[in-house]
C-alpha cells in the first residue's frame, strides 16, 4: 500500500524529468525565416528578431514584409512558404510534446491538458447558467476576451491535436 507522501512523488517525479528535458525556446532569427530576413530585408530582422516564432510574430512578418516595396513577389512567396513550413514545424513540436505526456508514467503529466479543458468547459456551463438566470452581476469585457482565447486554444487544441494523434496511431482497417 502506497503511502499519501510516496503518492504525490509518484506524481511529481516523472513532470520534474519532463521539464529538465526541455529545449531552450529558438528566436524568430534562429529559423529559416530569420535567415530569410537576413538576407532579404534586415532591418526587419533587427526589429523582430529576439520574438519568439510561436508569439505572433510570423503573421506580423509577413504583413510588414507585403508592406515593404523593395521585397519582390518572387520573395514574398518564399517567405510564405517558409513561415507556413515553420508553423508545421511548430505544430509537430506540440504534438511531440503530447505523445510524450501520454507515455509518461506521471498522473499529472497524463491528465494536466485533460483537466484544464474540463475546468474551462464546466466555467463556460456555470456562466451560461448564471447568465439565464436573472441574476444581476457583471463581468468585465477583459475577462470575457481572455476566457475566449482560453477556451479556444485549450478545447480547439486538444480536440484537434488528439483527433490528429488518434488517426495516426490508429491501425489500418482492411
Amino acid at each position: 500500500m502506497l503511502t499519501l507522501s510516496t503518492r504525490w512523488r509518484k506524481l511529481f517525479v516523472n513532470f520534474g524529468s519532463l521539464e529538465k528535458q526541455k529545449e531552450p525556446r529558438r528566436k524568430l532569427r534562429d529559423t529559416k525565416v530569420g535567415q530569410w530576413l537576413k538576407s532579404s530585408t534586415p532591418h526587419l530582422l533587427d526589429a523582430v528578431g529576439n520574438a519568439l516564432p510561436d508569439s505572433g510574430v510570423l503573421g506580423i512578418v509577413k504583413n510588414l514584409v507585403d508592406l515593404d516595396n523593395n521585397v519582390t513577389h518572387e520573395q514574398r512567396m518564399e517567405l510564405h512558404n517558409l513561415i507556413v513550413s515553420e508553423r508545421i514545424a511548430m505544430e509537430a513540436e506540440l504534438t511531440k510534446r503530447w505523445e510524450s505526456d501520454n507515455n509518461a508514467d506521471s498522473w499529472l503529466a497524463k491528465h494536466t491538458r485533460p483537466m484544464i479543458v474540463l475546468s474551462l468547459v464546466i466555467a463556460l456551463f456555470v456562466f451560461i447558467v448564471l447568465d439565464s438566470m436573472a441574476i444581476p452581476f457583471q463581468v468585465r469585457d477583459a475577462w470575457v476576451t481572455l476566457y475566449e482565447i482560453l477556451i479556444v486554444t485549450a478545447v480547439g487544441g486538444y480536440f484537434t491535436l488528439r483527433s490528429v494523434y488518434d488517426k495516426r496511431n490508429k491501425p489500418p482497417t482492411l
